[in-house]
């Protein structure tokens, strides 16, 4: 959906200034939706190994939020 659609649905204020201008939302039940821009995997096996590089919680909302990289296999 276009960013107009999704600003009724979901907070943008943090979407990076160049994000594509069509977004998905991503919903969890009743309990969250996000938009989402990144990239997807047809099977968490093709994830890989990652390092967890920050994390913090909002205590007032109630989430947490992790942040991480991807580690490049050698």
């Amino acid at each position: 959906m276009t960013h107009e659609q999704a600003k009724g649905i979901v907070d943008l204020s943090k979407l990076p200034a160049d994000a594509s201008e069509t977004l998905r939302i991503i919903r969890i039940g009743d309990y969250d939706a996000c938009a989402c821009i990144g990239l997807h995997v047809s099977n968490t096996s093709e994830v890989g190994t990652f390092k967890i590089i920050s994390h913090d919680y909002n205590e007032e909302r109630q989430t947490l939020r992790l942040r991480f990289k991807l580690i490049e296999k050698k």
